[in-house]
């Protein structure tokens, strides 16, 4: 199973039926994959955003259901864009973060992987 930056668009409290589903839905030594922002990957002054999780939470959250094998740092690559001032709500500055080979940016993230026991 593959969760590529779904977990955070996520109500927050939508993530334990959500992990619940797919945790009924994988057969038996299932692995699991998560992509998703690392917590203060956006700036706090954004209205809308993804509901980024620090390493911790992430944790909580899977291990309810699936045994975590590792979590780690990674990245998660964006196409520059430029936010709307109707969902700004104010002028936003994102941090320096660095770019890949094909301009794309680098946002912090989490990549967890996991498996199904039994």
């Amino acid at each position: 199973m593959i969760d590529s930056t779904l977990f955070h668009s996520l109500p927050v409290d939508s993530r334990d039926r959500y992990l619940s589903s797919v945790h009924r839905a994988a057969a038996p030594g299932a692995s699991y994959y998560v992509l998703v922002f690392a917590k203060g990957a956006f700036p706090a002054e954004l209205e809308v955003k993804p509901n980024e999780v620090d390493e911790d939470e992430l944790r909580a959250a899977v291990s309810k259901y699936w045994k975590i094998d590792e979590i780690r740092p990674a990245f998660i690559h964006v196409n520059p864009v430029t936010i709307p001032p109707q969902l700004a709500g104010a002028p936003v500055e994102f941090p320096p973060y660095d770019h890949d080979e094909k301009g794309r940016v680098k946002f912090p993230a989490y990549l967890l992987t996991a498996h199904k026991a039994g």
